[in-house]
């Protein structure tokens, strides 16, 4: 699919600034008037078409807001694989309808030429990755942007609305060590998000103030499969762990499966936790235990603060924290819960 014009190559197809085109183009600004009809034909010359930022510039608004989950290639997973992402967009939308705005998702395949083609008053960037081209784009045009989980590049000077991830992991492994777990390993991706940072840090901490060994498996992917390929590595080793810290639910059921191929009973030779709530996890054999991270919320209050930015409404605290909730299952506590 062709990429769309936007106001950057108008502006370097001109020999101009980006401000010098979005002047040109809303009519604002002073401008030689030569200057503006030559940025007005080279824009018709490459088929641009009005953009958020020129139509915010004209005074307009519509009511529209977007929502986009970003992601880095060799990671991509689509939204209606995660339980979490449907429950935050399922109570962004209702959220924005009860202040008279609609919610539109961008495919995760394409969130920046989806941005480029609607015409939004503002963005919730989900779970935001260095170098994200959607958030680039929102930033050139000026328009307003929330993000669940922070910007890693200059994330303190943004809005945003997340969980205390590091206080969740210690929750988890808090719980995990006082059911009887001495060696806890972790299975998380890469670095992408705050979230992850997040959680390995928080893990890292965990280690050393208990004097305990860090063991972490790195999973290829975010899916079963990588979580599968991670504990199974984990489980080779001369010392395998006690318990496993899986840092999404879809890692965690991997586990699971890795802990049957190995011949390990959960939980009696293996205690299984996971991040993130979901019916995967409610429904696994045996159920996961696992840290709600509360997307309802986070879905709310994004919405609720992206319209306040847009209204001019002050808005305080910029940086606002949704409370995790450990919910104990099977998969760490055995048949017995006073465990």
């Amino acid at each position: 699919m062709e990429e769309p014009i936007g106001i950057k190559e108008v502006a370097a197809a001109a020999g101009v600034s980006i401000t010098t085109v979005s002047h040109a183009l809303s009519g604002k600004g002073r401008l030689p008037e030569a200057t503006r009809e030559r940025v007005r034909e080279v824009a018709e010359q490459l088929g641009y078409r009005p953009n958020v930022s020129a139509r915010k510039l004209g005074g307009g608004s519509s009511g529209l807001l977007a929502l986009a989950v970003s992601q880095v290639e060799d990671l991509a997973f689509q939204l209606g694989d995660f339980d979490y992402f449907a429950s935050l967009i399922r109570y962004a939308t209702t959220a924005a309808l009860d202040r008279g705005y609609a919610l539109a998702i961008a495919p995760a395949a394409d969130a920046e030429g989806a941005l480029h083609k609607m015409p939004a008053d503002g963005a919730v960037v989900v779970d935001p990755v260095p170098d994200d081209a959607s958030v680039a784009f929102l930033r050139t045009r000026g328009v307003p942007i929330v993000t669940t989980g922070r910007l890693l590049d200059g994330g303190e000077d943004g809005y945003w609305v997340d969980n205390d991830h590091r206080a969740g992991v210690r929750s988890v492994l808090d719980h995990l060590r006082r059911v009887g777990a001495r060696r806890i390993a972790l299975v998380a991706p890469r670095s992408f998000a705050s979230y992850i940072v997040d959680v390995r840090a928080g893990y890292a901490e965990w280690c050393a103030e208990h004097g305990c060994e860090e063991i972490v498996g790195t999973a290829p992917d975010v899916t079963e499969t990588g979580g599968f390929e991670a504990a199974s590595a984990l489980l080779e080793r001369p010392d395998p762990p006690d318990a496993i810290y899986a840092a999404l639910d879809r890692l965690a059921i991997g586990v699971l499966l890795a802990a049957t191929a190995k011949g390990a009973h959960v939980p009696d030779d293996l205690r299984v936790a996971a991040c993130t709530d979901s019916v995967a996890a409610q429904t696994a054999r045996p159920p996961l235990t696992t840290l709600g991270l509360n997307p309802e919320k986070i879905g709310r209050e994004a919405v609720g603060m992206l319209i306040d930015l847009i209204e001019d409404t002050p808005v305080s605290p910029r940086h606002r924290i949704v409370p995790t909730k450990l919910i104990e299952r099977e998969s760490t506590l055995g048949s017995d819960p006073g465990l």
